[in-house]
């Protein structure tokens, strides 16, 4: 597991947890040279920690001169919260993925929203009305979970993908009803207390609901127990606590719109080509996007074959604030930019800005993965 944090002043990156040991004491089961390079380029770029597990046991951390301490997770902190949905699925106090959400909130048994599901809400199909700008709307509010229950549709549920913080709020109220508990101290209870994860904290919104697009603060070295059980597919010192067959549905794509989308992991493929052909563009003019965006678009019409050449395509078309421009434009439509042709699953990450927490490592990262083991 990797982690990242995107900023002017650090970095962070994660490589699944724990002891103190120097290089010179690494075993030469990972790949040395690769090792090192990962160390140096994440001390370069100023990250708080770096750490790693190997064959299911702590590896090595490393903290470049600064204290442990609680890292923001940002959306990462969604990741979390699919792992707290697997355990209530395990624990039978969610019946299904497809569960309707207003079996939870009945004033929903109506029009279209009858129609959404858990699945909806942890695949960014619901089609809740999206203001990608948390700052916009959702930080604003004073109830997170009632501002996604009087969300309008902009969209028939499950026919479009848009990451949406928006409805991903609405699960902390869900994992509540379903458990009793508020989700912060379900999350405690369920998941981290087997781990031995005991220093965490979470931000909460007035209404007092802890937030689920973002929030959760913890350690590295205890981010990195949670890749680890991730890896184990929801096993933990011989108990079971998020049944196998959630992990099936959450690490594989979560719906046919976006293929590098799981339920609320993101997957790794071996190869991405990001394409902006004439077909991506003709669907952008007929759902009214303005001309002048889409005279930028045509300037870098093409195909790109690395995330790195396509979003620096991005930026020489939209300039430095490309994202903002970009979402602004695309999420309330439901639209992507480019359609993504992927190759084979090689791995699986949570990620968040400014946070970037991948789990299981890509081969050119460290070595290969063989049967969920980096070797």
């Amino acid at each position: 597991m990797w982690a990242r944090r995107k900023s002017p002043a650090a970095m962070l990156m994660i490589v699944a947890a724990a002891s103190l040991r120097p290089i010179s004491a690494l075993q030469s089961s990972i790949n040395k040279e690769a090792l090192e390079q990962l160390i140096s380029e994440a001390q370069k770029a100023h990250s708080d920690a770096l750490v790693i597990w190997k064959d299911g046991r702590p590896y090595g951390q490393w903290y470049f001169g600064k204290r442990p301490a609680k890292i923001e997770a940002m959306s990462v902190t969604k990741s979390v919260v699919s792992l707290a949905i697997g355990r209530l699925l395990t624990e039978g106090k969610i019946k299904s993925l497809d569960q309707p959400v207003w079996e939870f909130y009945p004033e929903w048994k109506q029009g279209r929203k009858q129609k959404i599901t858990i699945r909806h809400l942890l695949n960014h199909t619901s089609c809740l009305q999206n203001v990608p700008r948390a700052d916009v709307e959702i930080y604003p509010s004073p109830d997170f979970v009632q501002l996604a229950l009087a969300a309008e549709l902009s969209c028939e549920p499950g026919s479009a993908f848009s990451y949406n913080n928006k409805a991903v709020n609405l699960l902390s109220g869900i994992v509540q009803r379903a458990s009793g508990k508020r989700m912060d101290l379900y999350i405690r209870d369920a998941l981290f207390a087997p781990l031995g994860i005991t220093d965490f904290s979470w931000t909460f919104d007035k209404a007092g609901n802890p937030h689920a697009m973002a929030g959760l603060q913890i350690l590295p070295a205890d981010l990195a127990k949670l890749g680890q059980l991730v890896l184990n597919r929801g096993k933990w010192n011989g108990q079971a606590l998020i049944a196998e067959s959630y992990f099936d549905e959450a690490l594989r794509p979560g719906q046919e719109l976006e293929p590098t989308s799981g339920l609320l992991w993101w997957l790794l493929y071996d190869r991405v080509s990001y394409v902006i052909d004439k077909d991506q563009i003709n669907k952008l003019a007929a759902a009214g996007v303005s001309a002048d965006f889409i005279g930028k678009v045509r300037m870098i019409e093409g195909r790109y074959e690395s995330r790195g050449d396509y979003e620096g395509a991005l930026q020489r078309a939209f300039g430095e604030r490309w994202r903002e421009e970009i979402s602004s434009a695309l999420a309330p439509l439901s639209l992507s930019l480019a359609r993504k042709e992927v190759g084979k699953i090689i791995g699986y990450y949570a990620e968040g800005v400014p946070w970037s927490i991948p789990h299981r490592a890509p081969q050119r990262a460290i070595g290969r993965c063989e049967n969920d083991q980096l070797v």
